[in-house]
């Protein structure tokens, strides 16, 4: 039964390139086909949890008084990152009293500990990295099998942007590098090599590394065409299968969130992925 309703929902996918005209919205296109992808609703939610960080991030730049103390307006006018789980008024909710305001019982415990640790709005911006951190690390141990494998390879990517960053800036990778462990500790011991050590665990490596000479838009850019290409290759030799129908998602949430980045709002989160 599950090989018969994954052949008819994958004949059905809307083509999707890099360069294609998107069918709608992400938010739109999961409306539409919400029964057959009812049955996903936990690797959904996973993957979707990313617009919900950034959202939390455009609340939070929200309440960092500028010069002279003043607060910017109501972060009620802001328009949000969709398809979401969280609205404005649950994220200001859960930012004042984390642990009080858990938008379920069965919310991620890296977000609560993560603004339970930091406190003020400006703590937690400079802190931010830590929270996509802690999320590509939740990602790897998610039941679904795809979801694993996506939060892997989205956790060698931000680790290579870190280090090179770091490195870039002069500053020591032991005292500033974070992310998963092992990642961490092989580019360590294999700063001085080209790949950092990483190409047999991931091919990509060199072309991220190459991209630093870029401008920051242009970096970001190359960096989410490399994700979206991962994603289209993902499971060829079994083409029905619920990882196709994640993998898509995950591409069309990418070129969604590139529709965006004329907007103020798009370009405050790239402002802080690409300077971490």
């Amino acid at each position: 039964m599950a090989m018969k309703f994954n052949h008819y929902l994958v004949a059905a996918l809307p083509k999707l390139t890099w360069d294609s005209e998107l069918p709608g919205t992400l938010a739109q296109f999961l409306e539409d086909n919400w029964p057959q992808l009812e049955s996903l609703m936990d690797p959904l939610k996973d993957i979707l949890l990313q617009n919900d960080l950034y959202n939390i991030e455009l609340v939070l730049r929200t309440q960092v008084p500028r010069a002279g103390g003043r607060l910017p307006e109501d972060p009620r006018p802001i328009e949000i990152y969709k398809p979401n789980y969280l609205e404005v008024d649950e994220i200001v909710a859960f930012l004042k009293e984390p642990f009080l305001n858990m938008p379920d019982p069965n919310f991620p415990e890296f977000i609560v500990d993560y603004f339970l640790q930091y406190k003020t709005p400006q703590e937690r911006l400079d802190h931010m990295d830590d929270l996509y951190i802690g999320y590509f690390s939740y990602l790897q141990n998610c039941k679904n099998r795809f979801i694993r494998y996506y939060g892997r390879i989205a956790t060698i990517i931000r680790t290579v942007l870190a280090a090179q960053r770091i490195l870039r800036q002069g500053l020591t990778l032991e005292d500033h590098i974070k992310g998963d462990p092992y990642f961490v500790q092989v580019i360590l011991e294999n700063r001085a090599s080209t790949d950092l050590g990483l190409k047999s665990i991931f091919p990509e490596v060199v072309d991220i590394i190459n991209l630093f000479d870029k401008d920051p838009i242009a970096l970001e850019h190359d960096l989410d065409r490399i994700r979206f290409k991962l994603m289209e290759e993902v499971g060829q030799e079994s083409p029905f299968g619920d990882h196709i129908i994640l993998s898509y998602i995950i591409g069309f949430q990418v070129r969604d969130i590139w529709n965006s980045l004329n907007r103020e709002r798009g370009r405050q989160i790239l402002d802080h992925i690409v300077h971490g």
